[in-house]
């Protein structure tokens, strides 16, 4: 009776020690389960973080490809618009230069013109200036009853002398010649009064 008691006793013993055991094994698992868990996590946090890094490594290369893209476009706009105003600059400067060109013959050959009908104009004024000095000559050396004015044939040098200045003027323009309209218009108004001037004393002969 006291064995069976006993047996009973270490039965019992025997019952508590394995739960408890088993409640220590159910433990240490739980605690390994949680460090797994802790670690899955982290790894989960690593690689969300790599991620998101690299998303991040991505957008900045394309960000900076684009501004990369938007420079390279606006250096070839401003070269582009360099080279249009230096075109344009350059036409404009070659018009201007073929311009002058054909002002500079035009003045030329209106200069040339003048000079031809101002030679022809004085060609009359000396010859009709000649016709006058024969006259003069002519009515001295014959004595007739009125004399001839010694004003007559003042006058008819001075007209002599301006003929010859005039034509020196026309054989020898220089770069301070007037220009062309004030130039021509001085030349009319000084033969029209030479002419004027042999018409008085033709007159008076």
């Amino acid at each position: 009776m006291l064995r069976l008691r006993t047996l009973q006793n270490c039965g019992l013993m025997l019952l508590v020690l394995g739960g408890a055991a088993a409640c220590e094994k159910s433990v240490s698992e739980e605690r390994n389960e949680a460090i797994s868990a802790q670690r899955e996590a982290d790894e989960t946090a690593r690689e969300a973080r790599v991620e998101r890094q690299g998303e991040v490594q991505e957008a900045n290369r394309e960000a900076a490809k684009e501004v990369t893209e938007a420079r390279k476009e606006a250096r070839e706009e401003s070269l582009k618009a360099v080279e249009s105003e230096i075109e344009k600059t350059a036409g404009a400067q070659k018009e201007a230069r073929e311009e002058t060109v054909e002002a500079i013959q035009a003045s030329k050959e209106g200069r040339m013109e003048l000079r031809k009908s101002t030679e022809q104009r004085l060609n009359k004024i000396d010859e009709h200036a000649r016709e006058l000095q024969t006259k003069l000559d002519d009515a001295s050396s014959r004595g007739t009853k009125t004399p001839v004015p010694l004003e007559a044939r003042q006058k008819l040098s001075e007209v002599q002398r301006e003929s010859k200045s005039l034509r020196s003027e026309i054989q020898s323009e220089t770069a301070t010649t007037p220009p062309m309209p004030d130039y021509k218009t001085n030349l009319e108004r000084r033969m029209d009064a030479l002419e004027a001037s042999l018409d008085r004393l033709d007159d008076q002969l």
